[in-house]
């Protein structure tokens, strides 16, 4: 029988007569001593050829990709050709060749095999007379019969042809590294322990129970993906992604933890310990859109126009820290902040309607500080529309100097009378 080794195992056909063989892919090295023939072509030179023959050797190196397809890598130095008058034409040669074994024996490599070969090669001559050279990069072609022994030596005789001026006829020695085929054991039918049908190297729930309904990973069938199998599932219809407890029943997941849960809670992120309504929102106990825990006024009449802090809107509001650059419209300082609460507070209120109301001190012309407060007015105007309240809830007018709150006979009293005031219309 044939001897295969596989690690430090020995294998044989008769250990296991089911077990059949692959080709494994292996290297050669070999060396080949011949005679060359050498035919430059001398005519119109003034020498003649006196002798075309010589001895050559070649080395080589091989690598069996198939059982009849082998690449081969080589270097032949094919001697020289005499000529006269006393001169002489060197010859070496090397470039890379494709086998094919058109005949090989049952066990690739050993007995008897024949090929053809086909490659490119590049010559390389050298002279003591004057040359020229027409051949350097060539076509080869060559043939070979080939015996294998056992321990992986082989015997060749081959012919290489490289282009038309040059030949090798050699006997060559070489040998090759592994064994050139492999035991492949013949296939034994996969253990299933668990008799589920799902064989147990594939098996990710090896200890089903008997005559449980299971997937192509051999567990229980969980038909809504819950991690609750079927069997054990009392809400087999359960959404992708909830989270369910050990009957496959959705947990009620309340984050903030206000007592509504999370799919039912529209305000889903209230502080802890802050009182909700049923929808998880922060009380509001007066309805004025202002929530218990931010409401300073939280017995407000129903239906009351309050500010940003739940509080009754007076009929006139002094918009305290919104100022302006001197002789300017332009809003400096903490302006900006102070009318982003009216605007929250017009948000709140719908319906409330409100006239801007710029006033100056009393230095200047009249007609001058008409028109300073009134494109103050429109400035703040123009400021809480592009906020998002509508247009026609505002109203700017520019009072100048009149109705002052304080004695423009005094800094402070000048001060306080340059201001921006809110009217309630409606």
């Amino acid at each position: 029988c044939t001897m295969i080794m596989t690690g430090a195992t020995t294998v044989t056909a008769a250990d296991n007569p089911a077990a059949t063989e692959r080709f494994e892919k292996q290297w050669y090295l070999g060396a080949g001593l011949g005679r060359s023939h050498l035919s430059p072509d001398t005519g119109g030179t003034g020498y003649n050829l006196d002798d075309r023959h010589d001895a050559g050797y070649k080395l080589f190196l091989g690598y069996d990709l198939t059982e009849r397809f082998t690449l081969e890598t080589y270097f032949s130095k094919l001697g020289k050709a005499e000529l006269s008058p006393q001169g002489r034409i060197k010859y070496k040669d090397y470039g890379l060749s494709a086998l094919y074994y058109v005949y090989k024996s049952q066990r690739p490599h050993q007995g008897w095999g024949v090929f053809g070969r086909a490659g490119l090669g590049r010559m390389d001559n050298s002279a003591n007379v004057p040359f020229s050279t027409d051949n350097g990069n060539h076509l080869m072609l060559g043939a070979a019969i080939e015996y294998g022994f056992k321990n992986g030596f082989s015997l060749r005789a081959d012919a290489d042809y490289y282009d038309k001026d040059s030949r090798l006829f050699a006997i060559n020695l070489l040998k090759r590294f592994g064994t050139g085929k492999k035991a492949v054991p013949a296939p034994v039918a996969p253990l299933d322990s668990d008799h589920d049908g799902i064989a147990d190297n594939e098996d990710r729930c090896p200890g089903t129970a008997t005559g449980v309904v299971v997937d192509s990973q051999g567990c229980e069938v969980d038909s809504d993906k819950d991690g609750v199998p079927d069997r054990e599932d009392n809400c087999p219809g359960t959404a992708a992604g909830r989270q369910v407890d050990a009957q496959g029943c959705e947990l009620l997941m309340d984050h903030d933890h206000d007592g509504v849960a999370d799919e039912s809670d529209r305000c889903p992120d209230t502080p802890a310990g802050v009182g909700v309504d049923a929808q998880g929102c922060e009380l509001d106990s007066d309805g004025d859109h202002v929530v218990d825990s931010q409401d300073r006024c939280p017995d407000t009449l129903a239906g009351t126009a309050v500010d940003a802090q739940g509080c009754k809107l007076h009929e006139t509001i002094v918009l305290k820290g919104v100022t302006f650059a001197t002789a300017s419209a332009n809003l400096i300082g903490e302006s900006r902040a102070v009318l982003d609460e009216v605007v929250e507070t017009l948000r709140r209120n719908p319906d409330l309607r409100l006239e801007i109301a710029g006033y100056t001190d009393s230095r200047g012309s009249r007609g001058y500080n008409l028109g300073l407060s009134q494109k103050r007015a429109e400035a703040v105007r123009d400021y809480l529309i592009s906020r998002g309240i509508a247009a026609d809830r505002l109203q700017a007018r520019g009072y100048g100097p009149d109705d002052p709150v304080a004695d423009n006979g005094t800094r402070e009293g000048r001060a306080a009378n340059r201001r921006v005031e809110l009217h309630i219309i409606d």
